[in-house]
């Protein structure tokens, strides 16, 4: 684990959190996009955060495209993408706030994590906080769009 504090999770290690959160648990490579590849990727449709507490308090965002759960959804289930129920690629993002929110949550905490992590509650997209109100990275994961938000929230 790193040694991060709480108030230095910068894109970098959030890239690096997300990405290994992808590979380890739906075997779905993705890249960290530039401000360029991002403006190709599709848009956003989905969205759920998940909040932790413990030390210090935060949220982590999980947004994406309609292609990137049912991709997500079809890797772990084995089938085609153009196979997963919409509402099932929909819950794909929730599972996404919580896996994405432990690995945060673990490398803000360490090896004997003090903190809490709550369930993930789904929003539209609208609802994400604009960048100068958090750390947010975009991934190109296969063509789609991820992005990932944290906002570290008043104790």
């Amino acid at each position: 684990m790193s040694e991060s504090r709480p108030d230095d999770l910068d894109p970098v290690r959030l890239a690096d959190l997300a990405i290994d959160a992808l590979e380890r648990t739906a075997m779905v490579i993705a890249d960290l996009a530039t401000d360029d590849d991002a403006d190709l990727l599709p848009p956003l449709d989905e969205a759920a955060w998940v909040d932790y507490d413990g030390p210090c308090r935060g949220r982590v965002w999980i947004a994406a495209s309609d292609g990137f759960g049912a991709s997500v959804a079809a890797s772990l289930l084995g089938v085609d993408p153009d196979e997963v129920p919409a509402d099932q690629a929909a819950a794909m993002i929730d599972e996404l706030a919580n896996i994405v929110g432990g690995s945060v949550i673990l490398d803000l905490g360490g090896d004997d994590c003090p903190f809490r992590l709550g369930l993930p509650h789904r929003c539209p997209t609208a609802d994400c906080p604009p960048s100068d109100r958090c750390t947010r990275i975009v991934l190109d994961a296969e063509g789609e769009r991820l992005e990932v938000r944290w906002q570290p929230l008043a104790a």
